[in-house]
């Protein structure tokens, strides 16, 4: 369904303790959609948990890395433990390797998509979800859409015209389709896929959410936000942007339970250079506590997460939120992560407690 409307939010939320862990995953991507958040009543519990959260730019044409999906996930991998995550926040990964058509694959070499080489580079101790953007129909082939500044083309997205409306994955050595992934160390019951109100002729985005039952049932939970650049549309000062994130607040609700980030597209409230876009994320920052912002909770600025060629620039478009102040936050800086994508990896200890 296209551009969804969804109810505004009441109130500021009470607070609660959040805390997260790093562990393990195995490759399950099986699950249920849902409109509501999923709630689990069980006696308070309260652990330290670890997450990292990267876009991979596993797809793209610019993307460095994307004709190299098994090095790629062991990239993914060899970080998840090194960091100690108990859950790992994708966004631009490929997964569900057989949603490609033959006719469209056929002149690839790959045999397995990034998600799954994940699963096995992980191994038997984790448990990894997936849910694919989809797209309209008329921007694989190209359309013109009105804007605020004039008249935006998206180009052709796809080789083939008889492609489904998943993203496929273009690049000769990959396949599957795009979209957004969580990998858990340990296993999760509960799976939910939510839609977000996304512009016609851009990827209509998904929110993904999956509970721990191994240990504490923290609630993980990622999104891809629509780029910037894509936030066009003929309403008077109507924001994409501002829509999904009003989105994710319904999601997550009170948050005392779950942990949630991913590629957000936009800079942060405090950032000089964020402009107009200064308000898309105050509503997140005013209910919850972002990985960056210390034992104070007042800064709403943040580390660069973005690489211009191999070097590191001022944009923070990555993010880590949970309804307590996390005990630990690092962007991952070293050079040698610009060879796989143009973002850096955010990893962010906290403590949450559930039931």
């Amino acid at each position: 369904m296209r551009r969804r409307q969804f109810g505004a939010v009441a109130g500021v939320l009470a607070a609660a303790a959040l805390v997260w862990t790093g562990s393990a995953v195995h490759s399950a991507v099986s699950g249920h959609s849902s409109d509501v958040p999923h709630r689990v009543d069980a006696a308070a519990t309260t652990s330290t948990v670890h997450v990292l959260t990267w876009n991979i730019c596993g797809e793209s044409g610019s993307c460095p890395s994307r004709n190299k999906p098994e090095e790629l996930a062991a990239e993914v991998a060899s970080l998840a433990v090194s960091r100690s995550a108990d859950a790992v926040f994708l966004q631009e990964v490929c997964g569900n390797d057989a949603e490609n058509d033959a006719s469209y694959d056929s002149a690839k070499t790959a045999t397995k998509s990034e998600v799954t080489w994940l699963g096995e580079k992980l191994g038997s101790g984790w448990s990894v979800a997936f849910v694919p953007y989809t797209q309209p129909a008329e921007a694989r082939f190209g359309t013109s859409l009105p804007s605020p500044g004039g008249t935006i083309t998206y180009p052709p997205r796809y080789a083939n015209p008889s492609a489904t409306s998943d993203f496929r994955c273009r690049g000769d050595a990959l396949i599957g389709v795009q979209g957004v992934a969580i990998a858990v160390k340990g296993t999760y019951g509960s799976r939910e896929e939510f839609d977000l109100e996304s512009p016609d002729g851009g990827l209509f985005l998904k929110a993904l959410c999956v509970r721990r039952t191994t240990g504490t049932p923290v609630r993980f939970c990622t999104s891809h936000l629509t780029p910037q650049g894509e936030d066009h549309d003929p309403r008077p000062g109507f924001s994409y942007r501002a829509a999904q994130v009003q989105r994710l607040h319904e999601i997550v609700g009170d948050g005392h339970d779950t942990v949630f980030g991913g590629d957000f597209n936009t800079r942060p409230p405090d950032d000089p250079s964020s402009g107009a876009d200064s308000g898309i994320l105050a509503p997140l920052y005013a209910a919850y506590r972002e990985c960056e912002q210390g034992p104070t909770g007042t800064a709403r600025k943040g580390t660069g997460t973005m690489w211009n060629g191999s070097t590191r620039t001022d944009r923070k478009y990555d993010y880590l939120f949970t309804k307590s102040a996390f005990a630990s936050c690092q962007v991952l800086s070293d050079a040698a992560l610009s060879g796989w994508s143009d973002h850096l990896p955010m990893v962010g200890t906290v403590s949450v407690t559930t039931g």
